[in-house]
């Protein structure tokens, strides 16, 4: 008899080796087995077990032996090689790697038995009356939700849902949490009510804690874990609920190295594997998540706060910029921002980016081009000779730059656009005075002292004004913040990524929640009559998501289709497009119910001197998409061109 076994390492292919007699019974599918690999020993998992003539050993010259079997029973008996499998498939990672994502973490010698739990008593779950239908659908089991949860409600929710749902002996939940700093207060949450039963799991963790958490997830002896992404792989005795707290977070999709993967739909993949209850939970829910509850794979559950809770109430204005030609700042906002800081109050600018940014509008009504294929605002791109067209960065669109406004018959364009530096310097010309800090992209590239010395100078109060893009948006506990202000709303809504509406109101919606009650939010735009705006003031997520699920509708993007990214970069621009012409041959099975869109030209690439382009292939389903990956990634390399192939990029284009 053979073993076919994986290993995990970036080859796209198996091994057979002969199962000596003694092993012959005890091998199967999800063990571990040591195997000589090379020149050295190495630890795969078993894919199946087979007669040697059912086996096609044309690539092996000489057969080896399995040398020993390193588990008695399958750590995960919901099966590990077929979710590794959908994972190679989706993704594009080798099978090996995939398989590796569950047991890369599992302790290097036996496990050690975990310290026995204390004695305290438990906690009663809290009463919440208006949220009896959630409890009860987890208590009566498989269920599977989408639950919108307002942030500082987690720590009483999350423990009377575990508390519903867990209430059989023996039963285990999984917290997945985006950040480590969301550990430990979740820990703390979840151990009132099973106290001494509750494990964390991240990255930080000692070898010895890390053995405890895997051991005691294994025995079934922890009851709930709180983990941070690769928690989605931990080895569960009886898995009953799997959460994943603020679900819309990009940082649940690996994409830094293999295997790549999203651990939301590995976490909906196991959990339908074991039929475990499954809880996904955000204040503003991923448009893939409102689209499964949309089409009933997911039940909704709204958390309405009790009567009388308070609520953040901040102001909302939208400035149309068409009103303030040639302005960076409109008036309102100016005046706003001189009267925040003169009182004594903080401000924070958000700009569309770093440096500086540009589109096209009439000067004389504010019209502005917009890409008729996808729907975002075109920006000005020139070519290597210096002549200046329309280009939509999401499908690769271009047009003539228009001699005439097409809205009212104006004969004079400006360019307009504001990036962070172009900011700070207008703060710093409107209040010369006031200390102005700056965080951005090019701040978190330089010294790490500085980039905290921003932001901590904010968080003391020191600093008046932060400058930044978005990535300035987080809790910094400033204690005079008074007022946020988005300065060029048309640089998220109008760029490459097809998740950049559902980004800006994310982006919106918390900048609300941060400022409060009596605070004030600007938002300025040259598009003031953009769905996104119209659920501002009473930050209607639900009726915005609806809105944004049927664009992508519209549009055939996700959740109505799988995408993978081609991107192809050279010196040589003939190579570039031969390539081009191999990825388009290769996919020629799409035909009806999938696209190829581009080339797309990347933002700044005319002032670049080698060649990128990208395509973007729609496929409706996830078997088409896989299809579509594979092909991709097996094209015949040619010299001088690089080859990048992503499926579901979470940065869009």
């Amino acid at each position: 008899m053979l073993a076919e076994l994986a290993f995990p390492i970036p080859l796209r292919r198996t091994f057979y080796y002969l199962l000596p007699d003694e092993l012959e019974l005890a091998a199967a599918p999800g063990l571990r087995a040591l195997a000589p690999l090379g020149k050295r020993e190495a630890v795969g998992v078993i894919l199946r077990v087979l007669p040697e003539k059912d086996a096609d050993l044309s690539g092996f010259k000489e057969l080896k032996s399995v040398i020993r079997l390193l588990d008695e029973e399958p750590l995960f008996p919901e099966d590990a090689v077929s979710i590794a499998s959908w994972m190679s498939g989706r993704w594009g990672s080798p099978l090996g790697l995939c398989l590796g994502a569950f047991f890369a973490h599992s302790p290097k010698e036996p496990a050690v038995p975990p310290p026995p739990p204390d004695l305290r008593l438990a906690s009663p779950a809290p009463e919440m009356p208006e949220l009896a239908g959630l409890l009860s659908a987890f208590s009566a089991g498989n269920c599977r939700a989408l639950l919108r949860l307002e942030p500082e409600r987690r720590a009483r929710i999350y423990p009377a849902v575990f508390k519903a749902a867990l209430s059989a002996p023996g039963s285990q939940g999984l917290l997945l949490v985006p950040d480590i700093s969301f550990v430990a207060p979740m820990e703390a949450a979840l151990d009132e009510v099973f106290p001494g039963l509750v494990a964390s799991w991240h990255a930080r963790l000692t070898p010895r804690k890390r053995a405890e958490t895997w051991a005691g997830a294994a025995s079934g002896l922890w009851k709930a874990v709180v983990a941070t992404r690769t928690g989605a792989f931990l080895p569960f005795r009886d898995l009953r609920l799997a959460a994943m707290d603020n679900e819309h977070e990009e940082v649940y999709r690996q994409e830094e190295a293999e295997p790549f993967y999203h651990a939301r739909e590995v976490l909906l993949r196991r959990a339908a594997a074991r039929g475990s209850s499954v809880l996904l939970a955000s204040p503003c829910p991923s448009i893939e998540a409102w689209g499964a509850a949309s089409s009933g794979e997911l039940r909704r559950f709204d958390d309405v706060p009790p009567a009388g809770a308070p609520r953040p109430s901040a102001a909302v204005s939208v400035l149309d910029m068409t009103q303030y030609p040639g302005e960076m700042m409109a008036r309102p906002l100016a005046d706003s921002l001189r009267s925040t800081v003169l009182a004594g109050g903080q401000a924070i600018l958000i700009a569309g980016r770093k440096g500086y940014a540009s589109r096209l509008f009439c000067a004389n009504c504010g019209w502005m081009p917009r890409c008729p294929d996808c729907g975002p605002g075109m920006t000005i791109a020139k070519d290597q000779a210096g002549a200046a067209s329309l280009l939509c960065r999401r499908c690769g669109r271009r047009e003539p730059k228009p001699q005439s406004c097409p809205s009212c018959g104006g004969k004079v364009f400006r360019d307009c656009g504001t990036g962070t530096q172009k900011a700070q310097e207008a703060v710093s010309r409107l209040l010369p005075s006031a200390k102005v800090s700056r965080f951005d992209g090019d701040v978190l590239r330089g010294s790490m002292k500085v980039m905290q010395g921003e932001l901590d100078s904010f968080s003391r109060g020191e600093a008046d004004v932060l400058v930044g893009t978005r990535i300035a948006l987080r809790d910094l506990g400033a204690p005079r913040l008074k007022l946020i202000a988005f300065v060029d709303a048309d640089a998220d809504l109008s760029s490459a990524d097809f998740r950049s509406s559902e980004k800006a109101f994310r982006a919106f919606y918390w900048a609300w929640r941060l400022l409060g009650r009596g605070g004030e939010l600007f938002i300025q735009s040259r598009e003031a009559g953009h769905y996104v705006f119209s659920r501002l003031n009473e930050m209607d997520y639900p009726s915005f998501a609806d809105d944004e699920l049927a664009s992508r509708r519209d549009f055939l993007y996700p959740p109505f289709c799988h995408i993978v990214k081609a991107r192809f970069a050279s010196f040589d621009r003939g190579a570039v497009d031969a390539a081009a012409s191999d990825l388009k041959r290769a996919l020629s099975f799409l035909g009806r119910g999938g696209e190829v869109i581009g080339p797309v030209t990347p933002a700044g690439q005319e002032k670049r001197k080698f060649f990128s382009e990208y395509y973007l292939v729609k496929a409706v389903s996830e078997a088409d998409a896989a299809r579509c990956l594979a092909a991709a990634q097996a094209l015949k390399p040619r010299p001088g061109v690089k080859y990048f192939i992503d499926a579901d990029p979470q940065g869009g284009a």
